[in-house]
């Protein structure tokens, strides 16, 4: 059985956010050079156990990094093509958190890797208190993911369904913004999940990169990394579209007017990275517009892409990976400008002439 939760659970996690990783990974290994990675690393390791602050800091981290794993295995029990799983409710007690417990020590292997290296180097020096309290919450996090979900198998059955409230005030919703508002309503935690660590990871390639000075560069690379962690939301909008508004294609909208709603929902969508923008290029017009057209350009690209693989999880991670070394060299070569304008055109043209031609309905996650 757990061989099973691997293969469908834990292997579609690490797909899904392929790019939140590969964010990760660069701030951890890729902004200094190869020989002060040690010393950076020991240097980061060290402010995580040597203060109330820094434990504080990186507690917060797992806590945000075990609510992401959460839902996700939350999300992924409610559909039917998971409903094999309720049958482990037929185990025992200690079988079933026996083998929750290995599953989520396969999710939570990043934290576990530091859990690891900072209980070393707390012995090194000596932080005893530290030690036990990365045992203790590593242990209540991992076995209260363990319980939460034991008792939702087997005991979700009791639950009753929720009754909404009626305040008898009614929205009218434009057709564009339908999109928004399943966010807004049936993933309120991945949207907040997602704006939570698009702001972590642009304030902190800014504050890295301080002391160079200004540089639109060094926004544009920030926002690089806002756009990265938008993927899985950019595929939740588009599975939305094709599961619940295919019909929409025997509407009378042209193909002009629906990428204009495709862009004026993923421009709402980034409306806090675009707040951040603006703050940090200084009110600066020639940085404002080339951040807007980089984060639209991008976000737009991360649309089409998915058309082009079909919603084919694999493939777009392994796209994704490519196009974050090509933007990164053509921001450092400075042709930013010139990467947008041409990114943007072949996304509208691959969408003027395939939009008829691709049909998503059908295709599994």
């Amino acid at each position: 059985m757990l061989k099973l939760l691997i293969n469908s659970l834990a292997k579609e996690f690490y797909q899904q956010h392929a790019g939140f990783f590969l964010v990760g990974i660069y701030i951890l290994f890729g902004v200094v050079e190869p020989s002060q990675l040690i010393g950076y690393q020991k240097a980061l390791l060290l402010a995580g156990i040597s203060s109330p602050v820094g434990m504080a800091i990186v507690f917060s981290s797992w806590l945000l990094y075990t609510m992401k794993v959460h839902f996700f295995i939350e999300q992924k029990l409610s559909l039917a093509k998971y409903f094999f799983i309720k049958e482990s409710a037929a185990l025992e007690k200690n079988l079933q958190l026996k083998l929750w417990i290995r599953l989520y020590f396969i999710l939570l292997f990043p934290i576990v890797v530091y859990v690891f290296l900072l209980i070393a180097l707390s012995l090194n020096y000596h932080f005893f208190i530290s030690i036990i309290g990365i045992l203790t919450v590593f242990s209540v996090l991992i076995l209260g993911l363990s319980w939460i979900t034991y008792q939702s198998i087997t005991f979700g059955f009791l639950k009753q369904e929720k009754q909404s409230v009626n305040f008898g005030v009614k929205v009218k919703k434009p057709f564009f913004s339908w999109p928004l508002f399943h966010l807004a309503k049936e993933q309120p935690l991945m949207l907040f999940m997602c704006k939570l660590l698009s702001f972590v990871f642009f304030k902190g390639m800014m504050w890295m990169f301080a002391d160079i000075g200004y540089d639109v560069r060094i926004i544009l690379v920030a926002l690089l990394a806002s756009i990265l962690c938008h993927a899985v939301l950019v595929f939740t909008l588009l599975k939305f579209e094709t599961d619940y508004l295919s019909f929409s294609k025997s509407l009378h909208i042209s193909v002009y007017k629906r990428i204009f709603n495709w862009l004026l929902v993923l421009a709402i969508v980034f409306i806090p990275e675009w707040i951040l923008l603006i703050s940090v290029a200084q009110f600066e017009l020639f940085s404002i517009v080339n951040g807007f057209m980089f984060g639209l350009t991008g976000l737009f690209f991360l649309l089409t892409l998915l058309y082009m693989v079909r919603l084919n999880m694999d493939n777009y991670l392994k796209w994704l990976l490519f196009f974050f070394f090509i933007t990164m060299w053509s921001i450092l070569a400075n042709h930013y400008l010139l990467f947008s304008v041409v990114l943007l055109g072949i996304c509208i043209l691959y969408y003027v002439l395939m939009f008829y031609k691709t049909d998503l309905k059908g295709v599994e996650e």
